[in-house]
């Protein structure tokens, strides 16, 4: 069975508060957990310098309907695929949506990765490595989120 992957990155709406950001990035994590735990969607997003990644894995009409609804999400702007692919197995398997925050081990690693240059559109299995890398590295536990 293949697997759909979508990688994709947007610009945060943030507001002037920071509490209220977190609030928000809460907020979407909470909803993604829940709808894509249902639909069986796993993934990751990253969030860093204002930006948003994610990337999205499942059956490629839930993943695009997915990818939809946050195109039309105002919290974002600026979405913009950088890969979409078909692969024989599922890199997110354990998370409904792992998070990688912004911290200076990422921003550090930052430079180097397959994300450093987004207008270049990076190759899909180097970006979704990348991605799972981060997920693995963020949460020791690898629970189901």
């Amino acid at each position: 069975m293949s697997i759909y992957s979508l990688v994709y990155s947007s610009r945060a709406q943030l507001k002037p508060d920071r509490s209220t950001d977190l609030a928000m990035i809460d907020e979407i994590l909470a909803n993604a957990r829940q709808r894509n735990a249902k639909v069986n969607v796993t993934g990751a997003l990253l969030f860093t310098e204002g930006r948003f990644v994610q990337a999205l894995e499942g059956d490629r009409n839930e993943v695009r309907a997915t990818y939809d609804r946050i195109e039309a999400d105002p919290r974002h702007s600026n979405v913009e695929i950088l890969s979409s692919q078909f692969s024989e197995r599922r890199r997110f398997k354990l998370w409904s949506m792992a998070f990688v925050g912004d911290n200076e081990a990422l921003r550090s690693r930052f430079d180097d990765s397959p994300l450093a240059q987004l207008g270049r559109k990076p190759a899909g299995d180097a970006l979704l490595d990348f991605m799972l890398e981060l997920a693995r590295c963020t949460d020791d536990t690898a629970q189901i989120h």
